[in-house]
């Protein structure tokens, strides 16, 4: 895959996706599986389970981390589930906005984030963004952009 042209396709899919309405977990099925994505997540940040985290993730995910250049794949994913769940951390989203395009093949959800990590002396805030795309396998996590809150 073309990490240019990938990004270029996030700026595509979050101004269409930002064009639809904001769906109700009440109201639609897919928002109801994406809800339960983050629940997933929560859990298994919970359960110290950096595999259970990285099975929401496709395989070729786009990683757009502060200040540094996006990558490509699950390597560097891994290595930050590896670290938290290895030290412990306890890291909680929430679903603050989430977009789910008209016909169902794309979703975009932005969120808070609350890190905590005492081995490292880690007390943060932050926002997540990411992109997701239904699979045979459910939805997954396509893109993940995200930044910690300056104290």
């Amino acid at each position: 895959m073309n990490l240019k042209m990938s990004i270029g396709g996030i700026a595509l899919a979050t101004a269409l996706a930002a064009s639809v309405v904001p769906t109700d977990a009440k109201d639609n099925s897919p928002s109801i599986e994406l809800h339960e994505l983050n629940d997933k997540f929560n859990e298994a940040v919970s359960n110290h389970d950096a595999e259970g985290i990285l099975k929401l993730y496709a395989d070729d995910t786009i990683w757009i981390e502060q200040g540094k250049p996006a990558t490509s794949g699950l390597q560097k994913p891994r290595e930050l589930f590896e670290f938290v769940t290895a030290n412990k951390g306890e890291v909680t989203h929430s679903v603050d906005t989430l977009f789910i395009s008209n016909d169902g093949t794309l979703a975009v959800m932005i969120g808070s984030v609350v890190a905590k990590m005492e081995t490292v002396g880690m007390d943060a805030t932050g926002t997540y963004l990411y992109v997701l795309k239904p699979t045979d396998d459910g939805w997954k996590v396509v893109t993940d952009m995200w930044h910690q809150h300056a104290k």
